[in-house]
């Protein structure tokens, strides 16, 4: 076993708090709290499909074009490191090929050229911006292709336009049909009018378009209606706070600074106001109402000097100063407090509707692009669970409220994210969450959830979101005919994983505890005792990890963090079932011979292995929090009548860990990455490897050191 440069144990020794610390210091310094970033998106251009790759549908595009004409594509994306290894998945209707920074990585073979066949491409990026194109040539089949991230939930792929004329906005340029190859690529920061290529979606308004005003060109003549611009401007003059605002309005208007009524008008016509401003940024938003015309112009004065106005809000990919919203009948003109609250989807008779920019096809969309801060993920979920944990018992309530603010922030952006994913199919934020499928898309985020809204009831939207999950656990997730889940799509089709305990029972006891529905909590038992039945292993008195249930047969691998997440939520199980509940005994027999089971199989070092019962198998920190965790509360509960075994199993696992796995740092090693199953030891011996700060442990770990220092207290007790 390999020691660390500087443990943590070095440092402090076996001290929990400081390990704790080290570990959430670490982790929010590298996930700072910040919002989604807003991008224009052109609504004429390339869309996605359900699995959240880009179709490029360039027969229906260009119906014109000839069997052996090309069509390109391109865009580019971001990488924070360099020699990042990305993963593509094709699906080509005839010839495709895929250049990233001007190498070639992929072309097709004749028979990938299938409208089902999936092929997957990769590429080391460099730090930085990286170009993408692909070279699509038509055949008599077919003409385009799909392309993207095989996993919207785990890898996002975001396209972004490289020229320098929309550089910014999500989406790709993709170009009219040529006769023949072009000898350079296209990169990014060049003018998409260099070269012989013709992009689309066109950029500029036609010449009559731009006759208008901008409210007419978004939203026609619409009589009646109301729509709203919104803008800002800096009072940055500290000898003269007196400020003019000099306008024109072609009907009907209002104009509002920072939210206050300054200027009303019935009817078309000039107008000049003077006011004094604070110091600083201020809001400006205009309530047009179409009558022959509509809009309004408007300039800020210093002195006599114009104040530049700018986006409300930065809008990659945009350069204008107004934002626009509407348009809207009587019945559905928003409030101005809720106006600019930009989570919000405006209710307008029909789908609802959302800020645009003046230009073709463009709207504003906010997109996800912090690795893990506002991303709604199971181990996300656990990460966060081990913060606020930590935070309610060192007294660190930055940590409570950094963890409640990520979740905040996930919550009250749900129905713009369900709204997003039904105009666009792919959101740009959490699309797991938007289309829920399984689970691990709803489960452990949902519990830590309901886990911080106990003590942050300001977190609105928590429980419409928590009816949305309950209803998807107990009526839509796949089960067998005893009522147990099982995985009947997606990742391992026709499978029972001992790691969806984890990914719906802890959800169902705070379900439960909200609510006051029996039905949850008797389900959550009902599917250990069901689970088990399947994936017990009784000579081992370990789990297997998988049920192939296409092969009628359990894996027989008892997988560490499959195992762990058995014991860990059998804890959480426990620990919210009532004690009169008919299951209760059989529950706590199962929790005492799975922790005899493990107990059997603690290494020199502590920790735990990644195949449990195998030797040769590497010591892997999560599965070792699990158990950490789960026999520090058992002992606590008085669910394991040997107090001193399991105690001393818990602090010597403890000590390990800070030995060999949490560094001086706080970084954690030894996580094994996320997993797929096999009926072979060998795949996760030596293809699910361990990771650097690995979200699937980091939770666990600070869960781990937070009951193992409530069970110290407790043993201290006289």
């Amino acid at each position: 076993m390999t020691r660390l440069q500087e443990s943590i144990y070095d440092k402090t020794g076996a001290d929990i708090p400081c390990a704790l610390q080290a570990l959430a210091n670490r982790y929010v310094a590298d996930n700072p709290a910040e919002p989604y970033r807003y991008r224009a998106f052109n609504r004429e251009g390339i869309q996605r499909a359900n699995d959240f790759r880009y179709v490029f549908n360039l027969g229906d595009r260009f119906p014109e074009a000839e069997v052996g004409q090309i069509s390109y594509a391109w865009g580019m994306m971001w990488c924070d490191h360099p020699d990042t290894e990305m993963t593509w998945l094709t699906t080509a209707w005839g010839p495709l090929e895929v250049f990233v920074n001007g190498q070639r990585i992929y072309r097709s073979l004749p028979g990938d050229e299938r409208p089902k066949i999936k092929r997957e491409c990769r590429a080391l990026l460099n730090a930085g911006w990286n170009d993408i194109a692909l070279k699509f040539t038509k055949t008599r089949a077919g003409f385009g292709g799909l392309f993207g991230t095989p996993s919207s939930k785990w890898v996002i792929f975001n396209s972004i336009i490289a020229s320098s004329e929309r550089s910014g906005q999500e989406g790709w340029l993709f170009s009219k049909p040529v006769d023949e190859a072009v000898e350079e690529l296209p990169i990014a920061g060049q003018s998409e009018f260099a070269g012989a290529l013709q992009w689309c979606p066109h950029l500029e308004w036609t010449e009559e378009q731009q006759l208008m005003t901008p409210l007419e060109r978004l939203y026609g003549s619409a009589d009646g209606s109301t729509a709203f611009a919104w803008s800002k401007f800096q009072a940055n003059n500290a000898a003269d706070r007196m400020y003019r605002i000099i306008g024109s309005s072609l009907g009907p208007t209002v104009l509002l600074i920072d939210g206050v009524e300054k200027y009303r008008c019935e009817q078309a016509g000039k107008f000049e106001l003077e006011m004094e401003l604070s110091y600083g940024s201020h809001q400006l938003v205009i309530r047009d109402t179409a009558a022959s015309s509509w809009g309004t112009t408007v300039t800020v004065m210093s002195g006599d000097q114009p104040v530049r106005l700018e986006q409300p809000v930065p809008v990659h990919g945009y350069s204008g100063a107004w934002l626009y919203l509407g348009p809207f009948a009587d019945q559905y003109i928003p409030g101005k407090l809720e106006l600019t609250e930009l989570h919000r989807v405006h209710k307008d008779g029909g789908q609802g509707t959302y800020w645009r920019a003046d230009m073709p096809g463009a709207w504003i969309r906010p997109y996800l692009e912090a690795p893990l801060f506002g991303k709604w993920n199971y181990p996300v979920g656990v990460t966060l669970y081990g913060l606020a944990q930590m935070g309610r018992t060192l007294g660190r309530s930055d940590l409570v409220a950094y963890a409640a603010d990520h979740v905040a922030q996930t919550v009250r952006w749900y129905p713009y994210t369900k709204w997003d994913y039904e105009q666009y199919k792919g959101t740009g934020i959490n699309q797991s969450l938007a289309d829920i499928d399984s689970l691990d898309d709803c489960g452990s985020f949902g519990s830590t959830m309901l886990e911080l809204y106990r003590d942050h009831k300001r977190i609105s939207g928590v429980e419409e979101l928590a009816e949305v999950i309950g209803t998807y656990i107990s009526e839509k997730q796949e089960r067998l005919t005893d009522g147990a889940f099982y995985r009947k799509h997606g990742q391992g089709e026709d499978t029972m994983w001992a790691d969806d305990l984890y990914m719906s029972v802890p959800f169902l006891c705070r379900y439960y505890e909200l609510t006051g529905q029996e039905k949850y909590i008797h389900d959550a038992a009902r599917q250990f005792l069901l689970f088990r039945k399947y994936l017990y292993i009784p000579e081992e008195q370990l789990m297997s990890h998988v049920y192939d249930f296409e092969q009628g047969l359990a894996t027989g691998v008892p997988w560490g963090r499959g195992n762990g997440w058995v014991l860990f939520s059998l804890s959480e199980l426990l620990s919210a079932l009532p004690e009169k509940h008919p299951e209760r005994e059989e529950l706590l027999e199962m929790f005492r011979t799975l922790s005899a089971g493990y107990l059997a199989h603690q290494s020199e070092e502590g920790l735990w292995r990644q195949v449990i019962n195998e030797p040769d198998a590497y010591l892997e920190t999560s599965c070792t929090a699990m158990f950490i965790y789960a026999y520090a509360r058992g002992v606590r509960n008085g669910w394991l009548t040997d107090k001193a075994a399991y105690s001393n199993s818990a602090i010597q696992a403890w000590r390990g860990l800070t030995r060999h796995r949490i560094d001086a740092r706080g970084n954690l090693f030894g996580v094994c990455r996320g997993s797929g199953y096999s009926h072979s030891s060998r795949y996760y011996k030596y293809d699910l490897l361990p990771q650097l700060n690995d979200t699937h442990g980091i939770g666990i770990v600070m869960l781990a050191g937070v009951e193992l220092q409530r069970l110290i207290e407790w043993l201290q007790m006289p």
